[in-house]
């Protein structure tokens, strides 16, 4: 074989080996365009979601202001529109979230306990100004059966039990918790009947387990603060990090958690020293 007929194959070996590089690097940007363009839809779409999760947790928020409750529990004010817009709030917030994943979960169960607490508060209040707008003891016992039979959470109805274990120093009721809502109520009215002094003591004791709510609807609010803050970072630190390229897309979901966790709680410490 000729020298030149050498070089010539060698030529043609690489510029087939040329041609084969430019192909697969061709189908390897194609894949990575597509790839890339589906990481920024996705990105896209996450920000969008975090920006509407972020509005109805501060429609939340303003719904569970003390100062705002103080004024839905005067007499003659809506409470059912602001029941069902609490209803609302929490079911959207809710639907935003992945029942799987463990800080949804957590911050889900915040939120429906902070959602039972505002509804006792409601309701106690609500049970409260019956019986004080009453003077009849006829009447006072009619309204209070009446109002009794619309209180739909169960610490209301407990917190009633316990009032009247209390007032008439009996020890026959027992496992309160392990009771429906119906059987409660049934055990209220059986507990009450006609003792006017004993429901009129609803007013006096109703004062202090109301303030209790109050203190404790602060501290849910406070804990769904540090769930929703680390929540909305920890997911745009994943925006920032899936739009990089391989390997430096890797996102740890439970090490970046804990890092903004450990970081909020320093946060806190260091504003409590100021």
């Amino acid at each position: 074989m000729k020298i030149g007929e050498v070089e010539l194959e060698i030529i043609d070996i690489i510029t087939f080996i040329g041609m084969l590089i430019t192909f697969f690097t061709g189908v390897l940007n194609l894949f990575q365009n597509k790839k890339s363009l589906y990481i920024n839809n996705i990105t896209k779409f996450r920000v969008i979601w975090i920006t509407t999760l972020r509005g109805h947790i501060s429609n939340l928020k303003e719904l569970s202001n003390i100062t705002n409750l103080y004024i839905i529990t005067k007499e003659g004010t809506d409470k059912i529109t602001y029941r069902r817009e609490l209803e609302k709030v929490v079911s959207l917030i809710k639907m935003y979230l992945n029942f799987t994943e463990k800080l949804d979960v957590q911050l889900i169960f915040k939120i429906d306990e902070l959602k039972a607490t505002i509804n006792s508060y409601l309701l106690m209040h609500y049970c409260k100004n019956t019986i004080k707008s009453v003077d009849n003891d006829n009447e006072l016992v009619i309204k209070f059966n009446e109002a009794v039979d619309v209180i739909s959470e169960k610490k209301v109805l407990e917190q009633l039990l316990n009032i009247a274990v209390n007032y008439k120093k009996i020890q026959e009721i027992n496992l309160i918790e392990s009771l429906n809502v119906l059987d409660l109520r049934n055990k209220v009215k059986s507990v009450y009947k006609d003792d006017c002094i004993l429901i009129k003591e609803v007013t006096r004791k109703s004062d202090y387990i109301t303030s209790q709510w109050e203190n404790e609807i602060e501290r849910l609010n406070r804990d769904i603060d540090e769930l929703v803050q680390v929540y909305l970072k920890a997911e745009w630190t994943r925006c920032k990090i899936e739009t990089r390229m391989w390997p430096l897309n890797r996102y740890n979901e439970e090490k970046v958690i804990c890092k903004l966790q450990e970081k909020y709680k320093n946060s806190n410490k260091a504003q409590s020293k100021k």
